[in-house]
């Protein structure tokens, strides 16, 4: 790693992604839904991949439930693949995926039929072990304990890769402490004063042992660039014009203002065993 990689993924003691830079080797990133790969560990990919390492993604679901505006299922599914495989190509991935095609879908959190917030834990950890084992993956990026948004989907997905691996690889569970959220909504009351955006769970960790990624500038423009690509503007727009043509009010629009507050080259992880 050239010293300004070991400067800029230096946190204290602990060194994230290290070993991964050094070795250049397969990176696994898991996750829900698309656009997860952005918001939970954007930056984090899109600088292994520009240091050499092969970043490979598999998302449970398509992402259904983030296309409200299209007819039908199959539709959704068509809108949001263009805007997932948009994405992957704007981080650099490698390669990118469903971790079990045509099992979940994604009903926004919500159980019902063959949805992934019906899934077990179980069930989903066994879909993903074929994937680690044919993959052998150095480290695995996805999001923390606290589903970075407290998102039922992402707090599962949390729980199966833990299972699925075993505490046999590194995982890095994304994820934002409590002051990142209220900075993010600091920068919405300047612009959106009076309402009230992002969901109740999405409150942000407290504990005080985060781990801080500073990537490089250019990994956070890929991820603004990336974050583009499922919304106009969402990644590039400054935040004031972005409400006014971003009808969303949800997490989505939230996790952009934290970025914003924070940094999007910034990204927070869990200590978790291995990493």
């Amino acid at each position: 790693m050239s010293d300004v990689g070991e400067l800029l993924f230096s946190t204290g003691t602990t060194e994230l992604f290290g070993e991964l830079v050094r070795g250049k080797g397969t990176v696994l990133a898991l996750h829900a839904h698309p656009d997860d790969e952005v918001f939970a560990t954007g930056a984090a990919t899109a600088f292994l991949a520009r240091q050499g390492c092969r970043v490979v993604l598999r998302v449970a679901t398509k992402g259904e439930a983030a296309e409200p505006g299209a007819a039908t299922v199959r539709e959704a599914r068509r809108r949001r693949s263009r805007r997932f495989n948009q994405a992957c190509r704007a981080i650099g991935l490698a390669d990118w995926d469903q971790i079990a095609p045509g099992r979940w879908i994604d009903t926004g959190g919500t159980p019902a039929e063959d949805s992934l917030s019906s899934a077990s834990v179980d069930d989903l950890a066994d879909a993903i072990a074929p994937h680690v084992n044919n993959l052998a993956p150095k480290a695995i990026p996805t999001v923390g304990s606290d589903g970075l948004t407290g998102h039922p989907d992402h707090i599962l997905m949390h729980q199966a890769v833990t299972r699925a691996v075993g505490g046999t690889l590194p995982v890095y569970g994304a994820s934002l402490g409590a002051d990142d959220v209220t900075a993010g909504h600091q920068q919405l009351a300047a612009v959106l004063p009076g309402t009230r955006v992002g969901s109740d769970r999405m409150t942000g960790s407290a504990r005080t042992d985060l781990l801080t990624l500073h990537a490089p500038p250019s990994a956070g423009a890929a991820r603004r660039d990336a974050l583009s690509c499922y919304g106009p503007g969402l990644g590039g727009l400054p935040l004031a014009d972005l409400v006014r043509i971003y009808p969303a009010r949800g997490d989505s629009l939230l996790l952009r203002a934290v970025l914003d507050a924070i940094g999007s080259s910034t990204e927070r992880y869990e200590p978790l065993p291995n990493a």
